[in-house]
């Protein structure tokens, strides 16, 4: 099993208002499955993802990664476990306005520190005919079209081949044909890479894809 989340709780403060958003989560996820989380906004979604990639902590329960607990880590330990274990898809894309298309592939390989400079332009060029970006390498960001972006992000979080992908509603801002490009590409990496995606998503085309729906509401899961 790759991941074990246990009896999760996480409490939001707000002045004198307390509120629960997560309440006794279980989930358990193998390596190379395709999990969709589901459920309207405010059911917890999101911020079942963030405890999850180590970006932001629960108030109870545990999470354990690769048979690692992660309670009690310290924060440095954390980034450096979100950095070898986890690639992120957003929404917003999140690229770097100042860097080419190449230079936000490559940032991943560079933060890891691992590779030579002939591994990294390898990994590159091969990331981007995956996504089927060949020829745009030396583009900005805001010179790509949203779906090309979103590819991007995809690449950038498949480049330093991670154990698991977690994508927060990745294809909000697209169209639905754009949103069917970037979920087949999504589910061929996990088909032939082997990598597993955990996907926050209100999308019926993920939701047709994905090889388990979890369906969350108001902090709890209630359908698995």
């Amino acid at each position: 099993m790759l991941l074990d989340v246990q009896k999760i709780n996480k409490i939001y403060h707000s002045g004198k208002v307390d509120f629960q958003a997560l309440h006794d989560i279980d989930v358990e996820v193998d390596q190379g499955e395709f999990v969709a989380l589901v459920g309207p906004s405010g059911s917890g979604k999101t911020t079942l993802l963030n405890i999850i990639g180590c970006i932001d902590s629960s108030d109870g329960g545990n999470v354990v990664l690769d048979g690692m607990d992660l309670t009690g880590k310290s924060s440095k330990q954390l980034a450096l476990l979100r950095r070898e274990y986890f690639g992120f898809i957003f929404q917003t894309y999140n690229l770097i306005p100042v860097l080419t298309v190449y230079e936000n592939i490559e940032l991943p390989l560079k933060l890891l520190g691992k590779h030579t400079h002939k591994e990294m332009k390898d990994r590159v060029f091969a990331i981007l005919e995956e996504v089927e970006l060949q020829g745009l390498e030396k583009r900005m960001p805001l010179e790509l079209s949203g779906g090309q972006q979103q590819r991007v992000s995809i690449a950038r979080s498949l480049v330093k081949k991670p154990k698991m992908v977690l994508a927060d509603e990745p294809t909000a801002n697209l169209d639905s044909k754009t949103g069917e490009v970037i979920v087949d590409i999504m589910r061929k990496m996990n088909e032939i890479e082997k990598v597993t995606f955990l996907f926050s998503t209100h999308d019926p085309v993920i939701m047709k894809h994905a090889k388990r729906v979890i369906k969350m509401r108001d902090g709890r899961i209630v359908e698995s």
